[in-house]
């Protein structure tokens, strides 16, 4: 009786191990998430205080035409305190798609070195696909460049990377 429950749960070790592997290294990014986002609450402030000022423009003009995938034209526009509206098409040629994204961003209100970091979130919608899924994305804007990260929150999709030339006005 004690071999078989022995047994028992040697297999039920085996069967839930490898989802609990999962569960721990989805906790080991959560935390490692919280760490730097909590090292960014101290750093931000202290670089805000000592850094350069900057007054945010109305309205930022982001084109990526060459070299890069996908061809993106965005526009962002202010709305409030460092507070942006933003507009993104993408044409993804390898899959022949045009997305369209929608959502918000908010800047750092000053800028580290030459540096001027954002972050936000909306909805992207697929022409051909007709799904629509929200995103997160982090980007910084530095000199007449920009660059950005766009991560969709949906299982199976891959980040997306912009960089190219803005245009502030």
């Amino acid at each position: 009786m004690q071999a078989s429950g022995h047994r028992y749960l040697a297999r039920l070790l085996q069967m839930t191990m490898p989802r609990l592997k999962k569960e721990l290294d989805m906790k080991k990014h959560l935390i490692i998430g919280l760490l730097g986002f909590c090292l960014l609450a101290f750093w931000v402030p202290d670089a805000i205080a000592h850094g350069k000022r900057f007054s945010a423009p109305d309205h930022y003009l982001n084109l990526s035409f060459f070299v890069f995938h996908p061809v993106s034209v965005g526009y962002k526009h202010l709305v409030g305190r460092s507070v942006y509206l933003t507009g993104n098409l993408d044409y993804v040629r390898s899959q022949e798609d045009l997305l369209f994204q929608a959502g918000a961003a908010y800047m750092i209100p000053a800028k580290i070195l030459f540096f001027r970091f954002y972050g936000g979130g909306g909805m992207e919608v697929s022409r051909n696909r007709g799904n629509m899924y929200p995103y997160v994305m982090v980007g910084t804007n530095f000199w007449i460049l920009y660059t950005e990260v766009v991560h969709p929150l949906q299982s199976n999709k891959e980040p997306g990377y912009r960089f190219g030339f803005s245009i502030s006005f």
